[in-house]
């Protein structure tokens, strides 16, 4: 049963929804709703989950529907991890719960590590492995963790592989081989030499040690690496939390190890959607299974207190309970995380926020759609004030969405395109969908995880990948490019996605980037504490912490600073726009250290840097493939000195782009059979390209060949831009008129349409479509390279350079046809240094050669494969790229900044008075009143001031609110004055008090009022005017006045007088004459009182006198008639009567713009040369006219205006055209003055036989010297043109006018195609071909009879005739196909199920009485009767007939329907009807083959032809066809066929010809496709054994469909075979085997495949036989014993045996050399041997052993055993030995198992058991494990008789044998007992700890101990009375969240005073 999702249409509720698809849909079973996202999903039984999705998408109601599946995945970076053990002690800080201030690394330590290292050759490189002990197993690992601050390391280099590798330490991967890198050297100490004794690297962890270092080989690179393609760098890591270090610095050369927060998340809800969250089913009890990260920071002094618990802020949603499982607990640790790092109290940014855990994901990191919409469907009903389930408050809700699609990969490189409009419900875009929703509406912060990377086909890292590309990440970032783009619909979503660095600020090397990624986080080698802990669990060892990595987990970073964001500015749930304010925030980067912004530009640092090119950057050389490409000479040192490095374009609108267009040369032969068309063969942009005069479609820097093809001289062949038209000049085309054998040429590099043509035949001609090169909106062609495509093929090398042009030079895969330069602007370059280690330089769509392809929703849902291929360079760079950016460079570097840290205020001035107050009149003043230092890590910030309290404007000094400056000249009063003000800094909000004092100056004049500069014209008698001035005296006394004058610029200074030129000199106002000669002078005026200390002087104010010149006569026009001169003349004065100068001038080209002095043209009037039209006609002359003192003056312009005619030379013809084509019209003329390039064209028509004319308004070229009809109808027949021809200068002129006659078409089919029959994978051909008959408008009056007669051609020459008239169009080709074929029917008769008819009914295929049978028109249906049961049913017949009626004739008014096309055949005989039905029985194969009239009724009926009621309808609609893509010539070639798809399929053409009324169509025709099949493998002759049993296999081979198998035996040398019964598989397996029977049988295999090439659709094979060989089995069940006699007696040994068949011999031997050589014993041939009497001693021992044999069985040997002769005196061994089995499991409890054995037993006085011996063995390898004479040479005196067996001794899941030997104390020992085995179990029975009496106690036990490979996945647990545990007081099986501790529910009642008991059993399962 599968879940089917359906979005549903908007004009329906759900309720409505889900009723009327259950009633129409009974089978499905409404499962949920999803009211927010218009969603509803049903469990579809499995029987219809191959129809249900096409059925519901056909429904109005639905608007999509699709499959629920696993489509989402949590997916951290998995990293090898090594953690090192540290001496000494560790020291726990914890201080940042108390303050604000915590210490990142909150484990220190004083002791010492050492670190063995090798140098190992893996995969041809030398990389370092590590080791914790010298003799250990050495590794690469991702990670060593467990370095501790104050801590002493060692690095031992003394194995000699590490020779000539120098271990080294580096904050940057590979070290001094990366560029930039550099090694760390601080605390690190080398001693010896790397591979002799003594070598060793000490590095001494201090606080200033980096907490993330690389390790690399001083001399070569790639060592330190842990993973190649892509190269990945291991690291060595101090336990430090170093990404909450990181978030609180925007640089991070500021890191102090140091967490300052002033705001905790308090107030605000965080929703985890992932794998669940520790304690979110909030346990309590000792030792609880609660992280201790996740407590309330002020209830943590008992984490088992009840308080403390109460507190704990992780809780489950009353309305969710998790899609996996009944709770929300986390049982993988990836939400764990989440919470901590968003959360943590110390290892999280938002420690008092509310967790809230949804439990979307499984134990794998596994989703589906539901998931998904549940956990979101449940946030919001829980920040729904309207919902039952609101949380009941209105803190503001930031969902962590750590996971995303599992696509693209290389397995599957499918972008799900996100389609326009609402997307919910199908494939990855609910992600877009869903977060947008919310987003919008519902005003929750979205913080997501931005991916990391592409996965291998080995499903393995392979390197990031741009955000674009990604579901859920790509709506968070800005549009992609707008032409062809793959993510433009839904886009820069309010959410924030993350991306991750490395604690270097380098992007971490799995993270996704560019456009998609909102901003970034630490996300790589984070270290938290691990997910599983408990209450108790200690927090002081690094073991019980790890490291992750992800963006996964740099997501939860920035939901902290939300959650802290939230808090700080009092927002809440109802905050208009919150997840839009809160994007902004974190968008927004620091201004130059301003903290309260959201980002910091500091990180990450090594992304790609596109760089802003020139204007034009652009440079071609015709028929070189090296394109120049020049950058900024600012940028000079970035680009240059990397020639062989590469680089990546980005020109103008081709950031992005789907199907990226390279140049291609598209080569088509060209043939000229008549004079009215060319034949064309070849390809182009949309295919094929066949037919007479073909269009040609290709791009903007494509290259067309005409390749001409014995073209007779009398074609000459060329490309135009129209018919008769200019040749092509975009450029020009190479070979232009040719013929013969001769190539046409020619590189478009503008869009258009063209033609090629023959100028001698203008019929013979074709259009060319030009389109722009997709790609991006309009392409960059330069110089014919597609520079847009050349941008989207890949990293280009740089193949040169130039220092002097500031250029590089890269290679295009083709040559320019010019030398240009262009490219416009808004053009990017990008340098990629391999070295550098450069981010979006490893993306792992590019590592793994991997195109990427875009799926619409059309193209998914097809299922026909259908995509478009991705067009993936250049990449995106950087954080958060915008397409839309034209700044210098595209690239943005943004990290995530929390900006909530304490500061440290420390201000630079003390408060209170001003140092070196009071300050004097105009004494210069500058004191810093700012900050010194501001962050908690004095970290340099911006700051901003703002100054309250006095205006300190009157004292003439400032205040500088961005630094915090004051200064300025004092200005003080005549009396002292204090000022006392406060300075608040605005981003701390601290303030400081200040004050100072300005000294007064005594009695002053200030000046208010001041002259003012003036102009005057010379001798217009008008005075200048100054003043009038003012000023005050300090103590109010009368101003006194004197105007002063300088002639010489203020050098010196006169006073002024009155008289002359002034007046007014002593008083505020001054007046001076308009004389010329006073200009530029200078006045100022001096003012004082009787008791002011100085006089107060105004600023100085300049005279201007200046002269304005007058125009008196103005130039005026000339109409002179070429070439006739034209004459112009002008006048001027001044009103003083200055001097005038004249200069003429002249503007070109008629724009009155620009003029240019003529040179000698100086006089009133200028006479022009003789004049032409080209050359004069327009232009202006004017005249510049000067006057010392005066501004330049310019006179009106005259035009010169010339005059000319017009010639017509070639009139238009009268054309003949046929409907559906165009004619053209053609005139030529010339000018008087032979100019006919400025002629222009108005074409008219009549359609009144030239009664009246008007212009053309259709067509083209209307307005030129050719006329292009539209195309053409009947109506044009008889239509009348000519053509108007104007010129500046002359006289409109008509042409002649032309008639135009309009001939019909029509289309004819001249040859069918046939039916065509192909090895399945091979291709068929289907040819027709068609032609046009042409006829004129009306047809023709009358026509005569034919006349015939003969003629003989010459014997040379010829081959010029013209076939037919120019303007017959050619016949166009479309092929079609279809599946409504041929079909066939099963028919069988069984049992009618409805009315219980004793005839029965008809079955089709399967069904009974199927109505409305579908059938299409025009297809073929065999209706097969072979089954028998059409023949005797019940005794009858039934053959199956056809009727327009219910049964036929057999009612009356009935009738059949029996069209001729109805054939029916007995054993492929064909029948009449009548003969069918009389003879139905006298065949075995009986079919009826109905092919449908196309006139066939809408509804028949099948019946039979004797019985009423066994048939049905039959519904008729018509074939399908569809057009094949492409197939578009007279010849269609399939594709590799298939039999699944192509079998018995239908083809036709359909034929059409441009103006024909109609399409004609050929016949349809069939494709057969036959398998072929193969047998690859042969069986085998097999020897087994009597009693078992033998198989047969063969292996096939088929083109397709699945080969049936039937197994023949033969047991008389193959003479005959027999089938096998049931042994119909590709292996057969006999049955139990004896040999009298089945020795020597012959078996073989007949293979059969519908559909091969055999008669009848079967085709069989029949394989080679295998020879059976049987063997007669010896079997031993009772082994000879190890026998022990006292001297004197005999032993007899004994054996139990049998044998499948026949008898067994017996051959008993003896060995007296420790079993080296054996011989047999003379007449010891029983089962049973006694010994002779024995003597002791037997020295050495004698070993026994049997032989057993039979003539055709394998010889088997027993045991070997060994006869002990003892003295009298002996000690006899246990009789028994036993370990402890547990019943349940067949298995030891534990990997310790208890092993008894019998009593002692004396055998003689005196004898007492002193000690045993116990030795183990491995079954299967016999290696003693355990063996009590390796520590104990005498016994183990301790364990007689009962021994349990030592801890790591024994292994898991192993079986083992257990021997046991007593010793006496006179030093006698017995023989080790027979071995018996056990076997340990895969998990040891666990240990209960304690059990504190309660009523409802906790159980605890110890942890598990379980087999490699498997993991502990539930526990059982059972509380009794009894110890058997029947029944149980209460019971929990299969817990999957209580697997160690487990308390008692409260809700179980216990009695008081009572014994109850408990039992746990640990549940395993494999990883």
């Amino acid at each position: 049963m599968k879940r089917v999702v359906v979005r549903v249409s908007d004009n329906y509720n759900l309720d409505q929804a889900a009723s009327a698809i259950l009633k129409l849909y009974g089978y499905l079973s409404f499962v949920e709703s999803f009211r927010t996202f218009s969603i509803i999903t049903f469990d579809c039984p499995e029987r219809y989950e191959n129809v249900i999705l096409n059925q519901l998408r056909a429904l109005n109601v639905v608007k999509r529907a699709t499959w629920d599946g696993d489509k989402f995945s949590c997916n951290p970076v998995y990293e090898s991890e090594l953690t090192h053990s540290t001496s000494g002690s560790v020291t726990l800080n914890s201080v940042g719960e108390t303050t604000t201030t915590a210490n990142t690394r909150n484990l220190t330590g004083s002791g010492t590590g050492t670190i063995y290292v090798k140098v190992q050759n893996i995969g041809g490189a030398d990389f370092f492995v590590f080791s914790q002990t010298q003799g250990g197993s050495y590794s690469r690992f991702a990670n060593q963790t467990g370095f501790l601050q104050g801590a002493t390391y060692t690095f031992d280099q003394s194995d000699s592989s590490n020779a000539t590798h120098q271990l080294v330490f580096s904050e940057t991967p590979d070290g001094t081989h990366t560029t930039g890198g550099s090694a760390y050297t601080t605390g690190v100490t080398t001693t010896g030499t790397p591979g002799q004794a003594g070598a060793q690297v000490e590095i001494s962890m201090s606080a200033s040690t980096p907490s993330v270092l690389y390790f690399y080989c001083s001399m070569h690179s790639g060592m330190g690496r842990y993973q190649v393609t892509p190269n990945r760098y291991g690291t060595i890591n101090l336990h430090d939390y170093w990404h909450l270090d990181r978030l609180t610095k925007q640089d991070r050369q500021y890191l102090n190890r140091q967490f300052s927060y002033t705001q905790d998340g308090d107030g605000a809800d965080i929703y985890v959607i992932d794998t669940g969250v520790r304690g979110a089913s909030r346990p309590t009890g000792n030792n609880a299974a609660l992280h201790s990260e996740l407590y309330n920071p002020d209830y943590v002094a008992d984490l088992n207190g009840t308080t403390e618990q109460q507190n704990y802020r992780v809780f489950q949603l009353a309305n969710y309970a998790g899609a996996h499982g009944t709770n929300n607990e986390d049982d993988n640790g990836h939400g764990t995380y989440c919470a901590i790092l968003s959360a943590g109290r110390l290892a999280g940014v938002a420690r008092k926020a509310k967790v809230y855990a949804l439990k979307a994901f499984n134990s794998s990191l596994s989703a589906s759609y539901t998931d998904i919409l549940g956990a979101y469907q449940a946030v919001i009903d829980h920040n729904d004030s309207g919902n039952a389930n609101y949380k009941g408050n209105n803190r503001p809700a930031i969902i962590n969405a750590s996971f995303g699609p599992t696509i693209p990969t290389q397995n599957y490189p499918y972008i799900e395109l996100n389609d326009a409009g609402d997307d919910t419900g199908t494939d990855e875009e609910i992600l877009d969908d869903i977060e947008g929703t919310i987003s919008s509406q519902k005003n929750l912060i979205i913080v997501r995880s931005a991916g990391n990377g592409f996965k291998n086909s080995s499903d393995n890292f392979a390197g990031p990948i741009q955000g674009k590309c990604i579901a859920g990440t790509r709506t968070a970032g800005y549009p992609d490019n707008t032409n062809g783009g793959i993510n433009n619909v839904d886009t820069n979503q309010n959410k924030v996605s993350v991306g991750a660095t490395e604690y270097n600020d380098r992007w971490a090397d799995f993270s996704n980037y560019g456009a998609g990624v909102t901003t970034t986080a630490p996300g790589a080698r984070i270290l938290v504490p691990q997910y599983d802990w408990l209450a108790n669990t200690p927090q002081t060892s690094a073991t019980n912490y790890t490291t992750i990595g992800g963006t996964s987990f740099s997501a939860p970073l920035v939901t902290g600073i939300a959650a802290a964001w939230c808090g700080a500015n009092g927002y809440t749930l109802t905050t208009n726009n919150l997840p839009g304010t809160f994007k902004t925030y974190m968008r927004t980067p620091d201004a130059t250290g301003d903290i309260r912004k959201g980002g910091s530009t500091y990180y990450p640092t090594n992304s790609i840097e596109d760089r802003k090119l020139i204007d034009n950057p652009y440079e071609t050389n015709n028929g070189s493939d090296f394109l120049i490409v020049k950058f900024n000479p600012a940028d000079a040192s970035h680009f240059l000195g990397n020639v062989g490095k590469k680089v990546q374009l980005r020109t103008t609108g081709s950031t992005a782009g789907s199907g990226s267009s390279t140049p291609t040369t598209y080569n088509i032969t060209v043939t000229a059979p008549s004079s009215a068309y060319y034949t064309l063969n070849g390809t182009d942009r949309n295919g094929s390209v066949s037919g007479n005069n073909a269009s040609i479609t290709v791009n903007v820097g494509d290259t067309i060949n005409l390749n001409l093809s014995n073209v007779s001289s009398i074609h000459p062949t060329y490309f135009r831009d129209s018919s008769n038209g200019p040749n092509v000049s975009t450029p020009a085309a190479t070979g232009q008129g040719g013929t013969g054998n001769s190539v046409v040429s020619w590189t478009p590099n503008q869009v258009g349409s063209y033609i090629y043509q023959c100028s001698a035949h203008l019929g013979m001609m074709g259009t060319i479509t030009v389109n722009s090169a997709s790609g991006g909106a309009g392409s960059v062609v330069v110089g014919g390279i597609n520079v847009s495509s050349l941008s989207q093929s890949g990293w280009l090398n740089i193949a040169a350079e130039s220092a002097v042009n500031n250029t590089i030079t890269v290679q295009n895969s083709s040559n320019a046809n010019a030398s240009t330069t262009g490219g416009g602007s808004n053009n990017y370059l990008a340098l990629i240094k391999s070295e550098a280690i450069t981010h979006e330089s490893i993306d792992g769509v590019v590592s793994t050669s991997t195109s990427l392809r875009s799926q619409t929703d059309t193209q998914e849902a097809g299922g026909s494969g259908q995509y478009s291929n991705v067009a993936y360079y250049p990449v995106d760079s950087g954080v958060d790229f915008d397409y839309s950016g034209t700044g210098s460079t595209l690239t943005n570097k943004r990290g995530a900044f929390f900006s909530y840290i304490d500061t440290n205020v420390t201000w630079t001035t003390s408060t209170g008075a001003l140092n070196g107050s009071p300050y004097a009149d105009g004494e210069s003043v500058s004191v810093q009143l700012g900050l010194s230092g501001q962050t908690f890590a004095n970290e340099p910030t911006f700051e901003t001031y703002t100054i309250s309290g006095d205006a300190i404007g009157a004292s003439g000094l400032t205040f500088n609110t961005a630094t915090g400056e004051l200064s300025g000249t004092v200005t003080s009063d005549y009396l002292d004055t204090t000022f006392n003000f406060t300075v608040t800094e605005n981003v701390t909000g601290n303030a400081r008090a200040y004050s100072f004092t300005t000294t007064g100056t005594g009695v002053l004049i200030t000046v208010t009022g001041n002259p003012v500069s003036t102009s005057i014209e010379a001798g217009a008698n008008v005075n200048a005017t100054f003043g009038p001035v003012a000023a005050t005296s300090s103590d109010g006394s009368t101003i006194l006045y004197q105007w002063e004058f300088s002639s010489n610029g203020g050098v010196g200074w006169s006073n002024v007088v009155n008289g002359g030129f002034y007046s007014g000199a002593t008083s505020a106002t001054l007046e001076v004459d308009d004389e010329y000669s006073l200009n530029a002078y200078q006045y100022r005026c001096k003012m004082e009182t009787s008791t002011s200390i100085a006089p107060g002087t105004t600023t100085a104010a300049t005279l201007t006198v200046f002269r304005v010149i007058t125009i008196d006569t103005q130039p005026t026009n000339a109409q002179p008639m070429a070439p006739a001169a034209a004459a112009f003349t002008t006048a001027a004065s001044t009103k003083d009567g200055a001097a005038i100068t004249y200069q003429w001038q002249k503007s070109e080209n008629g724009d009155g713009v620009t003029y240019a002095d003529i040179s000698g043209a100086n006089s009133t009037t200028y006479t022009t040369g003789t004049t032409s039209y080209d050359n004069d006609y327009g232009d202006y002359y004017r005249c510049k006219v000067n006057a010392i003192g005066a501004a330049e003056v310019i006179t009106n312009a005259g035009q010169n205006l010339v005059q000319r005619s017009i010639n017509i030379t070639s009139q238009p013809a009268n054309v003949t055209g046929a409907v559906g084509g165009t004619v053209s019209f053609g005139v030529a003329a010339n000018t008087s003055d032979n100019d006919a390039g400025d002629i222009t064209y108005q074409w008219e028509v009549s359609i009144t036989s030239g009664a009246s004319w008007s212009s053309v308004s259709e067509g083209t070229g209307g307005t030129t010297a050719t006329y292009t009809t539209p195309t053409l109808t009947t109506a044009y027949d008889s239509y009348q043109y000519r053509c108007l021809l104007s010129a500046n200068g002359a006289t409109t002129i008509p042409s002649n006018a032309a008639t135009l006659q309009v001939e019909t078409v029509t289309v004819v089919v001249s040859n069918q195609p046939s039916n065509a029959s192909v090895n399945e994978g091979a291709t068929a051909t289907f040819t027709t071909l068609g032609g046009v008959t042409m006829a004129p408008v009306g047809g023709n009056a009358a026509s005569s009879s034919f006349e015939v007669d003969q003629f003989d051609t010459p014997s040379s020459g010829g081959g010029n005739a013209e076939g037919q008239s120019q303007h017959e169009p050619s016949v166009t080709y479309q092929w079609e196909k279809t599946d409504d074929g041929n079909v066939y029917v099963a028919v069988t008769v069984g049992v009618d199920t409805v009315n219980s008819q004793a005839t029965g009914v008809f079955y089709f295929d399967g069904v009974e009485k199927p109505a409305s049978f579908p059938i299409k028109r025009g297809a073929t249906y065999t209706f097969d009767q072979s089954d028998s049961s059409n023949a005797n049913y019940n005794g009858q017949w039934h053959p199956l007939m056809f009727s327009t009626t219910e049964d036929g004739d057999l009612v009356p008014g009935g009738a059949h329907y029996d069209p001729s096309t109805t054939v029916y055949k007995l054993d492929g005989v064909v029948k009449t009807m009548a003969e069918y039905t009389a003879q139905f029985t006298s065949g075995t194969v009986r079919t009826v083959t109905f092919t449908v009239p196309d006139n066939a009724p809408n509804t028949l009926w099948y019946w039979c032809h004797f019985h009423t009621g066994q048939g049905n309808t039959l519904a008729l609609t018509d074939q399908n066809w569809t057009t094949i893509g492409g197939a578009t010539s007279a010849s269609y070639t399939t594709a590799a066929t298939t039999y699944a798809s192509d079998n018995r399929d239908l083809y036709r053409c359909k034929l059409d010809a441009t103006g024909a009324s109609a399409s004609a169509y050929t016949n349809a025709v069939e494709l057969r496709v036959l398998r072929t099949f193969s047998i690859t493998s042969q069986p085998s002759n097999p020897t087994s054994q009597e009693g078992g049993t033998a198989s047969f296999s063969i292996s096939t081979s088929s083109s397709s469909g699945t080969p049936t198998y039937q197994w023949e035996r033969s047991d008389d040398n193959g003479s005959n075979y027999n089938p096998v019964a049931g042994a119909t598989s590709a292996t057969y397996t006999t049955p139990t085997l004896v040999h009298a029977n089945d020795d020597e049988d012959r078996y073989r295999c007949v293979v059969s495949l519908v559909g091969s090439a055999a008669l009848n659709g079967s085709n069989d094979i029949t394989s080679d036989h295998g020879l059976l060989t049987v063997l007669r089995v010896i079997s031993i069940s009772q082994q000879p014993v190890d026998i022990g006699v006292i001297e004197g007696q005999t032993a007899t040994f004994s054996i139990t045996a049998s044998i499948t068949s026949d008898v067994i011999a017996y051959q008993w031997q003896i060995s007296t050399d420790g079993a080296a050589n054996w011989s047999n014993i003379n007449g010891a041939t029983s089962s049973s041997y006694t010994t002779p009497v024995t003597t002791f001693p037997v020295i050495p021992s004698e070993q026994f052993r049997c032989v057993l044999s039979n003539a055709e069985a394998t010889t088997v040997t027993s045991n070997s055993v060994t006869l002990t002769v003892n003295e009298s005196e002996f000690v006899s061994g246990p009789a028994t030995v036993t370990p402890f089995i547990d019943p349940d499991t067949t298995k030891t409890l534990s990997r310790r198992p208890v092993i008894t054995t019998s009593a002692f037993v004396q055998e003689y006085a005196g004898s007492t058991h002193a000690s045993s011996f116990w030795r183990i063995r491995r079954v299967s390898d016999n290696v003693t494990v355990y063996d009590t004479a390796g520590t104990y040479a005498s016994g183990d005196t301790g364990n007689l008789t009962s021994f349990t067996v030592p801890s790591a001794v024994l292994d898991f899941d192993t079986t083992y044998q257990v021997q046991v030997k007593f010793r006496d104390n006179n030093d006698l020992e017995s023989s080790y007992t027979s071995p018996v085995a056990f076997t340990t179990p895969f998990v040891d029975q666990p240990e209960i700890q304690t059990i504190v009496p309660a009523f409802n106690p906790t159980i605890n036990v110890d942890p598990i101990a379980v087999k490699g490979g498997y993991q502990h996945t539930s526990s059982d647990w059972q509380f009794a009375l009894t110890t058997a545990f029947s029944p149980p007081v209460h019971q929990s099986l299969g817990n999957p969240t209580n697997l160690t501790s487990y308390s008692l529910p409260v809700n179980v009642t216990l009695n008081a005073n009572t014994t109850y008991y408990v039992r746990i059993r640990f549940n395993v399962n494999p990883t």
